[in-house]
């Protein structure tokens, strides 16, 4: 009896193991360390129990591991236990605590302390740790981590669906992570919100490599908070976890290689950014070594320059003086301003100098702004010394060939008096033709040339008596004062001839000038006539015609334009102008009409298309369209006419009148469109579901018959008032299976094929 009682129990201990619905019994915690409570110290007894030991081991080995595995064997070591036990004691006697003790109690969702929901304090030793993974996590993401650890999930029974109602019995939101674990169930997983950014795959990773080993260890805590820490790893990007997240790899030698590569790149780094810093000081210096050299060229010269310009206009002082005696004093009192002059110019050089040489040292901008200043007064001066110093160079040259000169000068005298009678006799022609402003520029040229005449007269008298008398030197200036007047007396004769000649020409130009414009009035008047302009457009032509008009006029008239052609022809020239701008604006003008009526032709062919559809919608649904969309489609019809009456003549107002037909038959036909569908959405909730026949057949139906009412009496109203409202039976009150909020997971330990089971997501949240 009491061997067979003792295996009905052992075999019921078994069964309650296996089936979550045998809670019966106090609650043995399978996670504290199980002990095997003997009665005796006998050796047969320990001889069987010992026997018994590889068969326990055989079910699930024990090496290395803890949890799970090390429950199951005590169970069985409890089984041989009782089996030893009841052949000594009594059925009733008490028995050890592992024979007796049931199923653990399910356990329903309840609320979490802090982050953790452990009622048999199976972590009670870890939960600073687990805590502070998952503050690490809310401090680098967005997201928390809750752990739920029981025994039996109950209410519901599924890990999953449990998780799903512990979040929303804590009103727990799309952030919260909920990490379940049922350690007789064997099942756990991870239950996130759907909108939760990582992915499936990245999920089942965290799982199968972060959570599963230290859950099959019996490490409970470690398993939390390497979930913690995978999902921180997985949010952020970082490459490295905690030291539960992948046990099976040793990340000493791969910082170890990581740290040296990064030692050694940073060494290449320094090294370059010190030889850069090198070369770019020793270009620097270079620069700057460049710079200074620069600089001290630029002082020598500047200094060498200031020498020999002081030393140039000494010599000038000098030279005025020997002129002075040479030629007297009037012809060289130029000269000697020029000398003075050049000597100011030096003065300031020096200034400048002494500024440089001081000892107080001056930036090096201002050194070269100093030494160029220094060069600039030093050109000036020998500039203004070099020109008078060559004039006079030229004088003592006439004064070695004065007798020559002289000669020459008379010669030129007598062929320029000579000329005199012919410049006057075609000054005279020319008054009697043009008119005094025509002629204004040479009205006193005979008078003006005979003076200068008489100039070059005396003067050659006087440089005759020099020469007679041994004075060289004013004979030679007196030479050259007569060379001068001269050349101006030949000048002032050659433009008496010049503007003749101009003046003739430009009555030829007149007459060619008129014709331009004339085939340029004929040329507007076209383009005018051809479109129509904008207001700007047109004035600008009207009044660039009128000139035209004017000035052509005024040339043929004769008269003042035929006694001044020069001034006729500028008008004309004038008014030639403005026709070519006029011109101008109206080609561009017809190229934007033209490109205008392209895209009118093009916004018509629209209108008519959409009036068109829209007035064969309208018409054909005349039961269910109400007066809005008929007027609109009307007003298009409208304005569709108007634009078509005012393409040729006014394109711009005709385009705008076809975009409104446009819109406004777009907008009749979406609303009639609107209506339509409204009325058919009406009819088939309230009459085509229910009754089971062909709704649309029946909408048609009642829409031909809504059409023939409207035909026959005006009571469309009220013959669609049972086609509005709702339905009985919407889609309100259906819920959506696997909506897009809820939870998601991979449950249950590792299983030989290597997948999760999905225990649903998006039902619950």
């Amino acid at each position: 009896m009491h061997d067979n009682s003792t295996e009905l129990h052992a075999e019921s201990h078994i069964d309650a193991r296996s089936s979550p619905s045998a809670h019966v019994g106090h609650h043995h915690d399978a996670r504290r360390s199980p002990r095997v409570h003997r009665h005796g110290d006998d050796a047969h007894n320990n001889h069987v129990l010992h026997g018994l030991v590889p068969l326990a081991l055989r079910a699930r080995p024990l090496t290395g591991q803890k949890g799970v595995s090390v429950r199951r064997a005590l169970s069985l070591l409890g089984i041989a236990a009782v089996a030893l036990l009841g052949t000594s004691a009594p059925a009733s006697a008490e028995v050890s605590p592992i024979t007796s003790a049931a199923i653990a109690p399910a356990t329903s969702p309840g609320a979490p302390d802090g982050h953790i929901f452990d009622p048999d304090g199976v972590v009670t030793g870890e939960t600073a740790d687990i805590e502070q993974a998952i503050s690490a996590l809310e401090a680098d993401t967005d997201f928390t981590m809750y752990f739920a650890i029981v025994d039996r999930f109950s209410n519901p029974s599924e890990g999953f669906d449990w998780a799903s109602e512990f979040a929303s019995v804590n009103d727990l939101g799309s952030e919260a992570v909920i990490l379940y674990v049922g350690v007789d169930q064997l099942d756990f997983g991870l239950n996130t919100d759907s909108t939760f950014p990582l992915g499936d795959g990245a999920l089942r990773d965290i799982e199968t490599q972060s959570i599963a080993p230290n859950l099959d260890a019996g490490d409970y805590g470690q398993a939390a908070v390497s979930a913690a820490d995978s999902l921180r790893q997985e949010l952020t990007g970082a490459g490295s976890g905690s030291a539960g997240a992948a046990p099976s790899i040793d990340a000493g030698p791969i910082f170890l290689f990581a740290g040296g590569f990064i030692v050694v790149v940073a060494l290449i780094i320094l090294v370059v950014v010190l030889m850069a810093r090198r070369k770019k000081k020793q270009g620097q210096r270079a620069t700057q070594a460049q710079r200074t050299a620069q600089l001290e060229q630029l002082a020598q010269r500047a200094a060498g320059e200031l020498v020999r310009v002081d030393n140039l206009v000494t010599a000038a002082d000098q030279e005025v003086s020997f002129a002075e005696a040479q030629f007297g004093q009037e012809p060289v009192a130029e000269y000697r301003a020029a000398v003075a002059d050049a000597r100011e110019q030096l003065r300031r050089a020096f200034d400048v100098q002494g500024q440089y040489l001081d000892a107080t040292p001056e930036p090096e901008p201002a050194k070269i702004q100093m030494n160029e200043a220094i060069l600039g007064f030093a050109n000036q001066a020998e500039q203004r010394v070099a020109e008078q110093a060559a004039r006079f160079e030229k004088l003592r040259d006439m004064e070695r060939n004065a007798p020559e000169l002289l000669r020459q000068v008379r010669g030129e005298l007598d062929r320029l008096e000579g000329q005199m009678q012919g410049a006057e006799s075609q000054l005279t022609a020319l008054r009697a033709r043009y008119s005094a402003q025509a002629l204004s520029t040479v009205d006193d040229s005979t008078q003006h040339a005979r003076e200068l005449l008489a100039l070059a007269r005396t003067e050659t008298e006087n440089a005759d008596g020099g020469l007679r008398e041994g004075r060289t030197g004013p004979a030679a200036v007196d030479i050259s004062d007569a060379q001068l007047a001269l050349a101006r007396v030949s000048s002032v004769l050659g433009s008496i001839g010049a503007a003749a000649s101009d003046l003739e020409n430009a009555e030829q130009l007149i007459r060619q000038e008129i014709g331009e414009l004339e085939s340029g009035l004929a040329r507007s008047s076209q383009l005018v006539q051809q479109a129509s302009l904008q207001p700007d457009v047109a004035a600008a032509a009207a009044a660039a015609q009128t000139a035209a008009h004017e000035a052509i006029g005024r040339a043929r008239s004769g008269g003042t334009a035929a006694a001044d052609p020069l001034r006729t022809l500028g008008a004309l020239r004038e008014a030639d102008e403005a026709l070519d701008t006029a011109i101008a604006s109206l080609l561009q003008e017809h190229e934007r009409l033209a490109g205008l009526r392209r895209q009118l032709d093009v916004a018509l062919a629209q209108a008519r298309s959409a009036v068109t559809g829209g007035l064969q919608f309208i018409d054909g649904r005349r039961g269910a369209v109400e007066s809005e969309p008929r007027a609109r489609i009307q007003q298009a019809e409208t304005e569709l006419r108007t634009a078509e009456q005012l393409a040729a003549t006014q394109p711009e107002e005709a385009m705008q009148r076809a975009k409104s037909a446009i819109s406004l038959a777009e907008r009749a036909t979406e609303q009639a469109r609107s209506q339509v569908q409204m009325q058919r959405s009406g009819y088939e909730q309230s009459w085509g579901m229910s009754s089971g026949v062909n709704s649309n057949s029946n909408f048609n139906s009642g829409l031909l018959g809504g059409i023939l009412g409207g035909l026959i009496s005006n009571s469309g109203s009220s013959s669609r008032s049972s086609w509005g409202g709702g339905s009985s039976w919407g889609g309100g009150s259906s819920r959506r299976s696997g909506g897009s909020s809820g939870f998601r997971s991979s449950g249950g330990f590792r299983s030989s094929g290597g997948g999760f089971r999905s225990s649903g997501g998006g039902r619950r949240r």
